[in-house]
């Protein structure tokens, strides 16, 4: 049976100052009915597959580690953003055609492009193939691109988690949430409320190797607020101090300020979101660990949401709990 296929294109011509003459940007994404005829994919989140030779990748392997291996922020060890395997392009076989996220780099004479791909080989994938006519200009041309290939694979990271999720989610939304404007969002089973008041909610989910609590709360927004950041982050704090003990006798937790917060913005379907990433520490006892909270400004109902992932797991790497958590976060939808 002829397989057809619908691509969305794009293409861009960008002019090198380095001196080559053209470099062609294309971004081809498959309809996803197509793609569930292919096998599925390999691997998990944060996990990056490069198919590259080994005298190219001795020539421009250690600038593409420092992007794509970079340390995670908000964590309290140092963990890379992207986990990654490399094999030569002669070592390539069935299975590792199947990752989920594959760099593919190559020397081309007369030629220069990035391809985006999407479900070439198996599905859900992303496959970036980056060609040059020397090991020089493919570095340079990387670096040119560093911030879209690396936003690329991690938009791809958070569809395949949204999708796990909501498979293993609650399928009816807790009261407590719904009494905050909260119409739809992916939360694991095991999440159970424990404080519930008018505008502030805290749940809870204990695993083997971790406590995990999500809390919310909801306040007025005034388009002229001053500093908001800096609001969410106060509020933040003396929430988790007067709602949260220790793990020691009257112990309390709250947000380590002497390393910075990190801030970024977002945005899903028109509502504007501010993006928290740090860590939380223990007042008058020890232990701590990362958190992420995105606050939505709900314009329509004159509002602003705020929902935090705090995490305690001592002894365990967090990049992937957090992505996980991450997506949970990004999944809600305001009423």
């Amino acid at each position: 049976m002829t397989k057809i296929q619908t691509f969305f294109s794009i293409s861009v011509f960008i002019i090198i100052s380095s001196g080559c003459s053209l470099e062609q940007v294309t971004d081809e994404k498959e309809t996803p009915f197509e793609a569930y005829n292919m096998p599925s994919s390999n691997g998990t989140h944060n996990e990056l597959t490069l198919f590259c030779d080994n005298d190219l990748w001795n020539n421009c392997g250690i600038k593409i580690i420092t992007s794509l291996a970079e340390p995670v922020k908000g964590l309290p060890q140092n963990e890379p953003r992207f986990n990654l395997s490399r094999l030569p392009h002669n070592s390539i076989s069935n299975i590792t055609k199947r990752s989920k996220s594959i760099l593919s780099l190559q020397i081309v004479p007369d030629s220069s492009s990035i391809n985006f791909k999407y479900n070439v080989w198996a599905y859900p994938q992303l496959v970036i193939h980056i060609v040059a006519p020397t090991a020089n200009l493919l570095t340079k041309l990387f670096d040119l691109h560093s911030k879209e290939i690396i936003k690329k694979y991690e938009l791809h990271d958070q569809e395949i988690l949204e999708n796990r999720i909501s498979s293993s989610s609650k399928t009816l939304l807790p009261n407590s949430l719904k009494e905050l404007g909260i119409k739809n969002m992916l939360i694991p089973r095991a999440y159970n409320t424990t404080i519930s008041k008018s505008n502030f909610k805290i749940l809870r989910a204990d695993t083997k190797k971790s406590i995990q609590y999500l809390m919310a709360w909801s306040r007025p927004y005034i388009e002229s607020n001053y500093n908001i950041e800096s609001k969410i982050i106060s509020e933040q704090n003396e929430l988790m101090e007067n709602n949260f003990e220790g793990f020691q006798e009257k112990s309390y937790l709250s947000l380590e300020r002497k390393i910075p917060i990190d801030i970024n913005y977002s945005n899903k379907n028109g509502v504007y979101i501010i993006e928290h990433r740090g860590l939380f520490r223990t007042e008058l006892g020890f232990g701590g660990g990362p958190f992420v909270t995105f606050t939505y400004i709900d314009e329509k109902n004159n509002r602003r949401l705020s929902i935090s992932s705090i995490v305690y797991a001592p002894s365990t790497k967090k990049r992937k709990m957090m992505l996980e958590l991450e997506a949970s976060l990004r999944s809600v939808e305001l009423l």
